[in-house]
């Protein structure tokens, strides 16, 4: 049996990855789970690291590169601190084939496993092509040597013409794989929420500097996507939620 949870935030760029990162850690925080959080990237000023502003709720956000030596600080982290739930890193848009290039080099998964943990894939999907062949490609590469959750990021549409329906949705349906839907954030109201540089749960408080009803749309649109997660009955294994159970089976997997 897995007991714990490595989750990666992974897929085309501007697709929502990060804010699902930010989501989840909202609810783990909320469900007071010990975890390490990381992120990827090198550019100036490490712009790539969305999750920074989530210090301030007593994560600290870590870098974590893709080479042998970031590799084994990781794995020795996991190996020596027992009190960890899970553990989840946001990689930036457009990584796969170095994250590939990572796999093979270091066996990375087959590490985690070793340790107990089990590795879940978070792939946020658009309406564009590129997006959905990008998540053919990872599980093409990493079959089910790790867990497969697509969310639907309704900020595109709610019918996804290169998934909805298609050899892909059921490739990953018979890997296992899960959908949740990640509902739809107005536009300005998502850029007021971004402009306070705060953790969501921060953004939605008197002291916040977003209008009233802003806080209040935030707030349900957080509440809507926990509440799916909550409600799901293999979602919560897949994220780390739940730790008490065997390896699901094909048909638990199932909606």
């Amino acid at each position: 049996m897995f007991r714990r949870r490595f989750i990666i935030t992974i897929g085309d760029s501007r697709v929502g990855k990060s804010t699902v990162s930010r989501l989840l850690l909202e609810l783990y925080k909320k469900h007071d789970l010990n975890i390490r959080a990381f992120y990827h990237g090198h550019r100036p000023g490490d712009l790539s690291n969305k999750l920074s502003v989530y210090d301030k709720l007593g994560f600290n956000i870590r870098h974590l590169g893709l080479n042998r030596g970031d590799s084994d600080l990781l794995l020795n982290e996991l190996e020596m601190f027992s009190e960890i739930d899970l553990a989840l890193t946001d990689m930036p848009g457009q990584n796969l084939l170095d994250f590939f290039r990572f796999e093979k080099e270091i066996y990375f998964l087959e590490n985690l496993n070793s340790l107990g943990y089990r590795a879940t894939f978070i792939h946020p999907i658009s309406n564009r092509r590129d997006c959905v062949e990008y998540l053919q490609s990872l599980y093409h590469i990493f079959g089910n040597c790790g867990d497969y959750l697509v969310v639907k990021n309704q900020h595109f549409s709610n019918f996804f013409k290169y998934y909805d329906g298609t050899h892909i949705q059921e490739d990953i349906n018979n890997l296992g794989g899960v959908e949740l839907i990640l509902p739809k954030l107005e536009d300005y109201i998502y850029q007021d929420l971004e402009d306070t540089n705060l953790p969501y749960k921060m953004a939605i408080t008197i002291e916040s500097d977003m209008q009233v009803l802003y806080r209040s749309v935030v707030f349900n649109w957080m509440e809507s996507f926990h509440d799916t997660v909550m409600d799901h009955k293999v979602a919560p294994v897949y994220l780390g939620l739940k730790r008490d159970r065997t390896e699901l089976t094909q048909q638990e997997a199932s909606f």
